[in-house]
């Protein structure tokens, strides 16, 4: 009897001794891959960077590493720098971390640490910082299809080197959101509590928030790598603005709409319709922004109430063709082209 349960209790262990070693060379097999598919990131990514020296593009990703084992794979790097030799143009980051789901390698995460700095040959510099910094791009089987940007505590300064005084932007939040959809591309852009002031106080917008939503027909291709390099993304293009909204507090608001075109040329060709509200809560805030022109801001305050019924709301039809701006019949200015 005692030989036959000793059978019965051996067929269990058995089992369990099966299971445990089939875990045991299912974990190794899984490990054997990550391992084999980080070091294939590793090197497409090294490749990647010695392709941009082929182009005149010297890229370094210090101290590169594949990191996320075991759900995770991604590349980590102290620092970012790449230099344009044809361009005299150079860019520096902080540390950048990326990571995707081993499951959903099209899905990528990302992170960059401020400062960045950018200088470009004509003179023209830029350095950024924040707090955090993150992005979502989605690839398809034709490159990029989605990407999201996202940043908080920005501060940003820009010095074209056509202007002696460098532009300073700075914003609670921003976010940058741009998809393809069939053929067009939709984007989206929001800025949060943002303030933009010159360094020698030439004018100081006070904190607003800004969103913007427009689709550029037949520009998907800027997010895939079927894109052509010859042609100009601002030439010979139909898009909507879907909206685009300001609030400046106490009130104060301001929405664009409308279809726009550029020509070969550059040239902008729209017809929009803003509507203004809180007529003297945006006189206050463009006073105090540029208190040299505040006769003249008065001046067209008091034009533009001429022309609607309401003192605090008002919607006005604005045209644009090939750069001249044009309230009705009345000639307001010239859009150079872009």
């Amino acid at each position: 009897m005692a030989r036959s349960s000793d059978k019965t209790a051996a067929k269990p262990r058995r089992r369990f001794v099966w299971l445990a070693v089939f875990i045991v060379a299912l974990v190794a097999a899984y490990t054997g891959a990550w391992f084999y598919l980080a070091r294939q990131l590793e090197s497409r990514s090294a490749f990647l960077i010695s392709d941009l020296a082929n182009q005149n593009v010297d890229a370094d990703c210090e101290s590169m590493e594949v990191r996320g084992y075991p759900f995770r794979l991604g590349v980590f790097c102290q620092s970012v720098s790449a230099d344009d030799r044809l361009r005299s143009a150079s860019l520096s980051t902080g540390s950048f971390r990326s990571a995707a789901q081993i499951y959903r390698p099209s899905h990528i995460v990302s992170e960059l640490d401020s400062p960045v700095r950018i200088s470009m040959g004509d003179g023209s510099t830029a350095q950024l910082d924040w707090q955090t910094l993150q992005s979502s791009t989605v690839f398809g089987l034709s490159g990029l299809t989605r990407a999201s940007l996202q940043s908080s505590m920005l501060d940003a300064t820009i010095a074209p080197a056509a202007i002696s005084d460098p532009v300073k932007l700075t914003a609670r939040s921003t976010e940058m959101h741009v998809r393809q959809q069939d053929s067009d591309l939709d984007a989206v852009l929001r800025l949060d509590a943002a303030a933009l002031t010159t360094q020698a106080k030439a004018f100081a917008l006070p904190a607003f928030d800004l969103e913007a939503d427009l689709t550029l027909a037949d520009r998907a291709w800027m997010l895939s790598e079927q894109q052509n390099p010859e042609q100009n993304p601002l030439r010979n293009l139909s898009a909507s603005l879907n909206g685009l909204k300001a609030d400046v507090g106490d009130g104060a608001e301001a929405s664009v709409e409308g279809p726009f075109s550029i020509d070969g040329e550059g040239y902008l060709t729209g017809k929009f319709t803003v509507e203004l509200r809180g007529r003297e809560a945006w006189q206050t805030f463009l006073t105090t922004a540029f208190p040299a022109d505040a006769q003249n801001i008065r001046n067209a305050a008091g034009f533009l109430t001429s022309l609607g019924k309401s003192q605090d709301s008002l919607t006005i039809p604005l045209n644009i063709e090939r750069g001249r701006i044009m309230i009705g019949f009345i000639t307001l200015g010239q859009l150079p082209p872009l």
